[in-house]
């Protein structure tokens, strides 16, 4: 009998410690599908794209104001010039690709670009510097772009066209570079370029 009780006990024992477990186990489970609908519903209220106070688009009228300002302060462009070459620059540029067919003319060319300065470091810089204020009317090269000659139009006489002109013949003569003169008034001949730019004898008609 006493056994029999004994059983009796124990196996309510169990049946409680199985039914509180599943009490404990579901009033967990409740509390998280609560806390989990609470933070759903407060991610829902949020805004789709909260932006900060600091990045909202200015007023209209800010707006406008700043966008006319770099218009009210844009400095006027300067003017295309109408030619590269003037009248007499372009018939003379004309007139050696003409007399010198299978050469390459350039008009414009800094004298830096065709003399290399001298010395090392800074005095080489400073050499460069002076010789790109220099510009060659036109420069004559080959068809692996190698110098062959330089031609000089010859402007109204003064003291300082003068010694520029003697100063760029200097460098270049001293480079090995021939140098051609030409008078703006009285162009050579299409037939006389190639003897006067190479060096060439002319050839005769006949």
């Amino acid at each position: 009998m006493l056994w029999y009780l004994f059983l009796l006990v124990a196996a309510g024992f169990v049946v409680y410690a199985i039914w509180n477990y599943r009490r404990k186990v579901a009033a967990r489970r409740a509390a998280s599908d609560t806390r989990f609908e609470k933070i759903f519903k407060g991610q829902a209220q949020l805004p789709a794209n909260p932006l900060p106070s600091s990045s909202a688009a200015p007023p209209a009228s800010e707006s406008a104001a700043s966008a006319k300002a770099p218009v009210a302060i844009a400095a006027t462009p300067p003017p295309a010039t109408q030619r590269f070459l003037g009248q007499a620059e372009s018939l003379l540029y004309y007139l050696l690709k003409a007399g010198l067919p299978g050469f390459e003319v350039f008009a414009g060319v800094s004298l830096a670009r065709v003399v290399g300065a001298p010395g090392n470091g800074q005095d080489r810089e400073q050499q460069a510097r002076r010789l790109s204020q220099y510009q060659l009317d036109f420069v004559i090269c080959d068809k692996s772009m190698r110098v062959i000659a330089v031609v000089d139009v010859e402007s109204a006489a003064s003291a300082a066209t003068a010694g520029d002109q003697s100063f760029k013949s200097d460098i270049l003569r001293q480079a090995g570079i021939r140098v051609v003169r030409v008078n703006r008034a009285a162009p050579p001949r299409r037939e006389q370029v190639r003897s006067l730019i190479l060096g060439e004898p002319q050839q005769k008609d006949g």
